[in-house]
């Protein structure tokens, strides 16, 4: 499902940035090392009838490359409406910050450019806080919301920014030749799955006081529960096994999962023929259901990257990830 707001379009992993290796006229540079080419600007220029959407995804598909300087350029001068989308992207990633505003340009800099993370480490807790998010959302159901409409997106956004930092650090270590191949694929696929499961909780938290306001019959939302549960059951018993000696099975157990849903969305929808609940509270239900499958069908890549990108079976786990084993203990 893709992000209400302003956010990034699916790609592969990225290899550089947008305009590195390439004159501002658009014209190729010969024989730059790869150093020299994470030193140039990522440069946009932006035209009066371009969408802010589109600028804002040009700078994240640029931070994701791992870009470390970002021009925006817009004649005569930046607009109120860019100076925005600039403002916005830097609150919703890590480091980046306006460092020069002149007449026509802005110019943005990562102000801590140093070493990647810890993958693994990060990779783990960030599939402990998707899992969270997701269970707070559909616990939500059970009372009435305290918080503004934009609190279940306002805690998307922290996910994001995670989740974009772990894909901006595999793209640097793969681009200074630290970190690569197969193992760096696994993991930029866990991250951005992640990341988008955790769009799913924020469909789960907005919809559930509307079943709750409209009526939805207790049985279907006992079996939505149920459904969920399933589903954070699956989610979880994945991310204990980065090291893909489960995946089979648990690739099965999605199968299985994906088809029951399929199974229970025919039996709750079309109760709304008969009138037994009204055609609001059928799209709201058709919305949560939508969301748990599509969790599940992301849970499913994961499993998927970890039995395709898992080290032998004597190298420890933590050579693919830098992962401690599902055994230790958190720091």
């Amino acid at each position: 499902m893709p992000n209400r707001r302003p956010g990034r379009t699916s790609s592969a992993l990225p290899t550089a940035g947008p305009q590195e290796g390439r004159r501002p006229d658009g014209a190729p540079i010969a024989d730059l090392s790869s150093s020299s080419r994470a030193a140039l600007p990522a440069r946009f220029a932006v035209r009066t009838d371009d969408p802010p959407e589109h600028l804002f995804r040009r700078l994240l598909s640029a931070y994701l490359a791992g870009a470390r300087t970002f021009e925006v350029v817009e004649r005569p001068r930046i607009s109120a409406a860019t100076r925005q989308v600039v403002r916005e992207f830097c609150r919703r990633t890590r480091h980046p910050e306006i460092v020069r505003s002149d007449g026509a340009t802005l110019e943005l800099t990562d102000l801590e450019p140093g070493g990647p993370e810890p993958i693994g480490e990060r990779l783990q807790r960030l599939g402990e806080t998707v899992l969270a998010f997701h269970r707070d959302a559909v616990e939500s159901w059970d009372h009435l919301p305290f918080e503004g409409d934009g609190a279940w997106a306002q805690r998307d956004d922290e996910i994001d920014r995670e989740a974009w930092y772990l894909e901006r650090c595999l793209a640097l270590n793969r681009r200074d030749g630290t970190g690569g191949g197969a193992s760096a694929i696994g993991a930029w696929t866990v991250a951005r799955s992640l990341e988008r499961i955790a769009d799913h909780a924020v469909t789960l938290g907005e919809i559930g006081p509307r079943l709750a306001e409209r009526g939805a019959n207790v049985g279907s939302l006992r079996e939505l529960r149920q459904f969920h549960r399933q589903a954070m059951a699956h989610l979880e018993e994945v991310l204990r096994s980065p090291e893909g000696s489960r995946a089979n099975d648990l690739l099965d157990v999605g199968e299985a999962l994906l088809t029951g849903g399929h199974a229970l969305s025919e039996r709750l929808l079309p109760s709304v023929e008969d009138r037994s609940v009204s055609p609001a509270t059928a799209a709201a239900i058709a919305r949560a259901l939508e969301a748990i499958r599509r969790t599940v069908a992301y849970t499913q890549d994961i499993a998927q990257a970890f039995l395709d990108h898992a080290p032998d079976s004597e190298t420890p786990q933590a050579r693919w990830t830098g992962a401690a084993p599902a055994s230790t203990p958190k720091g």
